[in-house]
């Protein structure tokens, strides 16, 4: 039996956690509804080292921002955000690419930041626009580059308005999880963010928008963005531009605006046709139907510790592990963007063990275990799921993975998925 004592004391709390419901609590789907957005978005982007993708993804995702008609929302872009390293013809690059988009598309120079020139003027900003959060004007903070600068910006927030913050990521590199030859380039990792207080967004890498290879583009994969180049709107003509100088068509971190306006966390070539060149914006998603948490992503750890395995099969590359010995358990508080305010979900825990051994495991909210737990017995090194049918969660409820090792083995997580049935309670289900 797991923890009951931990069980007993959240079982009494659970009244009261039912009378307070979501009062105070953010009712998503969200931020963006079809007319308007609730909230302010701040932009964080490298591009003057490394990788030369920011330089058209940047454009691109203003270009997004535009279409939707939400680009008096930014308040905050902070750009060569590198600092170990700057090389000058990248960062020349990059400065062209935010500047000529900044011209086209009228943001104002005042929010703009360029962090080998003006850093303590982009750690100003981004406390500022942190410390004008509230639960009816939330920040969303899309982070496409390094986590350096964007927590040492939250650091010197008021931490009473962390709540109010979403950051939005997508890559395992700009996480601070780089290839070890990169990772002299990274201080800080998205954990460090995770622990300072605000919300985490991980949504899929941006693969439908990587149409190169690390160093090229073949003529097909061009021709996915011949539109641009085509196109009688001057703007999209020097956003291809952009491209040509990158001599890739990757703009990969365009996925996370391309999410935050629409839910949506596949964006392709012919979905940015369809509203950059089309017109033509999609209908929010109301609700998302799929909600990936990954297990190193929960807030509160015990008895656990960060597995980074270096091989493709775990999700984002990472994984939590539970020593042999003793209960481990991972929280947190379910919130996010595009998710029903309450939701009835099929829940799937993704988890591997060694080939001996049986660690069990169990899944909670608010404290109370959903169904039984179960035991990860087999006798494979191999990912497994478990799906837990028929869960109801509302916006704001406390997720927990609870694993009890029996000494004889390592128990990893990889990933908690929600996946959507419907709005609202039904009875639970069992597997």
């Amino acid at each position: 039996m797991l923890s009951m004592r931990y069980h007993r004391n959240m079982i009494r709390t659970t009244a009261l956690l039912l009378l307070v419901g979501s009062a105070g609590l953010p009712a998503h789907t969200g931020p963006f509804d079809g007319r308007e957005f609730k909230g302010r978005i701040a932009f964080s982007s490298d591009g003057n080292y490394n990788d030369e993708d920011d330089w058209g993804a940047f454009p691109v995702a203003i270009a997004l921002l535009d279409a939707f008609g939400v680009t008096g929302k930014l308040v905050h872009v902070d750009y060569c955000n590198i600092l170990g390293q700057n090389d000058p013809r990248f960062y020349r690059e990059m400065v062209e690419s935010v500047l000529g988009t900044a011209e086209r598309y009228v943001l104002p120079r005042a929010i703009l930041f360029d962090c080998q020139k003006d850093l303590n003027g982009a750690l100003e900003s981004i406390r500022g626009a942190i410390d004008a959060s509230s639960a009816d004007n939330p920040l969303y903070f899309v982070l496409a580059g390094p986590m350096e600068v964007p927590l040492l910006g939250i650091r010197k927030s008021d931490p009473a308005k962390r709540k109010h913050v979403y950051c939005i990521s997508h890559s395992v590199w700009n996480d601070g999880f780089p290839q070890p030859e990169k990772e002299h380039l990274h201080r800080y990792s998205k954990r460090d963010i995770i622990q300072s207080g605000v919300h985490w967004v991980q949504i899929k890498a941006g693969s439908g928008l990587t149409d190169s290879t690390r160093t090229s583009s073949t003529p097909e994969q061009w021709a996915l963005y011949h539109w641009m180049r085509d196109s009688k709107e001057a703007r999209l003509g020097w956003i291809y531009s952009r491209l040509r100088v990158e001599d890739r068509c990757d703009v990969s971190d365009a996925t996370m605006t391309y999410f935050l306006v629409t839910g949506d966390e596949e964006a392709t070539a012919a979905k940015l046709r369809a509203v950059l060149a089309g017109k033509r914006l999609p209908a929010p998603a109301d609700p998302r139907k799929a909600i990936r948490i990954e297990a190193e992503n929960f807030p509160e750890w015990e008895n656990v510790e960060m597995e980074r395995r270096g091989y493709r099969s775990a999700s984002h590359r990472l994984s939590v592990r539970l020593p042999k010995v003793g209960t481990g358990r991972i929280r947190t508080s379910f919130d996010e963007p595009y998710a029903a305010d309450r939701g009835l979900y099929d829940v799937e825990v993704r988890y591997s063990d060694e080939e001996r051994g049986g660690a069990r495991l169990a899944l909670c909210v608010n404290g109370v275990q959903q169904d039984a737990s179960w035991t990860a017995s087999a006798d494979t090194t191999a990912w497994q799921s478990r799906t837990v049918a028929g869960v109801t969660i509302n916006a704001g409820d406390e997720i927990m993975i609870e694993v009890q090792g029996d000494g004889r083995e390592t128990t990893r997580l990889d990933f908690v998925q929600l996946h959507y049935r419907a709005q609202g309670a039904a009875e639970h289900s069992s597997r």
